[in-house]
């Protein structure tokens, strides 16, 4: 997973635009990348701490060694654990 926020002088439409046209077919390509799914947000956060996230991006790999070859110069995550309540 790789949180992802925008530039704030970028609109969110054409950040949207650029991931899905740009960004996005990049890792799609990779023959490594089994799956690729974006999420777009609205963040609700109104601390102004953080700048807001705008998107989550879920990528799937073969292995984790792939993963981290793969994303150098982006900030990923593994899941460690899905808990679900409900």
């Amino acid at each position: 997973m790789t949180v992802i926020r925008k530039r704030p002088e970028v609109s969110t439409e054409d950040f949207r635009r650029f991931m899905e046209l740009e960004y996005g077919p990049t890792y799609v390509a990779l023959p490594q990348v089994k799956e690729y799914v974006q999420y777009y947000l609205t963040d609700l956060a109104t601390d102004t701490e953080e700048e807001p996230i705008d998107a989550i991006v879920r990528i799937g790999f073969e292995s984790e060694e792939e993963m981290r070859d793969t994303s150098a110069g982006i900030h990923s995550a593994v899941l460690d654990r899905r808990v679900q309540m409900v």
